[in-house]
């Protein structure tokens, strides 16, 4: 494991991550009810969601950043305990600067997980910038870490599992599951839309 991945890893108090290519395998579904609405449909794996789950329960805060506004983002990042997600939001670093001034931390305590060139100017202001077996050149080029597993496919549980056993708190995890002791922590989410107002490409 590279030697900067470790020395984060222990000082993490906030990881956030795209959607697209990395909670979901980056294609999109829609179809059209009744009333001709257009419904976007997402397909999550949920030891993913389990992984982000375990990653609060040691103390680090989580949320997603999305340049879409799928309402199914909100439902999954609710379900799993998250404490924040942006909508709307081409500037990920803009969402990066208000998640820590609203989690009290700063970028160098935080991880990105991204895949694609949109995610590189978050992914260069954190300490940890993480990304997907899936994740274009330029990303992985600036990674601490890659999981070998793509988006979608339990790539997110990876990540979170190398941070918490680098920590040295996925064997308590286990030990709490298997105990029937593990709690989910409390949370309560915070949804930010359009935290940014200029588009510049």
């Amino acid at each position: 494991m590279n030697p900067d991945f470790i020395e984060k890893a222990k000082k993490l108090k906030l990881l956030l991550t795209d959607i697209d290519g990395v909670m979901t395998d980056g294609k999109l579904t829609w179809y059209t009810d009744g009333e001709g609405r257009n419904i976007e449909v997402k397909h999550f794996e949920s030891l993913d969601g389990m992984g982000m789950i375990f990653l609060r329960a040691c103390g680090v805060r989580t949320g997603i950043v999305s340049r879409g506004s799928a309402p199914v983002l909100q439902n999954w990042a609710r379900l799993l305990g998250m404490d924040i997600i942006y909508f709307g939001c081409m500037d990920k670093a803009a969402a990066l600067r208000d998640a820590c001034a609203r989690f009290g931390c700063t970028p160098q305590e935080a991880a990105f997980i991204g895949d694609d060139i949109i995610d590189l100017g978050v992914m260069k202001a954190v300490g940890m910038p993480l990304t997907v077996a899936n994740g274009v050149a330029e990303v992985k080029n600036i990674a601490l870490y890659a999981s070998p597993k793509h988006g979608g496919c339990g790539a997110v549980r990876d990540v979170c599992e190398q941070i918490l056993k680098t920590r040295g708190q996925w064997d308590g995890i286990v030990k709490a599951v298997e105990e029937g002791t593990f709690v989910d922590p409390p949370s309560q989410l915070t949804v930010v839309k359009n935290v940014h107002k200029k588009y510049k490409i």
